[in-house]
């Protein structure tokens, strides 16, 4: 069985570009500080999640910035 794998489509990295892109200042300014070891740890974890979502079949990149940041609360 074929599992799907968001980053091979173009469009799906792209919406996850865009997603990160929108995402990223927001929980930059709210969280991290000047920590860069918390700065380089909220990003990867944006990235996972966003990447789950796109797994998940969400590739909207709004609707992926919206549960991105609901699920950092």
């Amino acid at each position: 069985m074929d599992s799907f794998h968001p980053w091979s489509d173009p469009a799906v990295v792209a919406a996850i570009e865009r997603a990160y892109d929108a995402t990223w200042p927001v929980i930059r300014a709210r969280e991290a500080g000047n920590d860069k070891a918390r700065i380089a740890e909220l990003s990867m974890m944006l990235n996972h999640k966003l990447v789950e979502l796109a797994a998940d079949g969400i590739i909207d990149p709004q609707q992926m910035r919206k549960m991105a940041l609901e699920s950092f609360r």
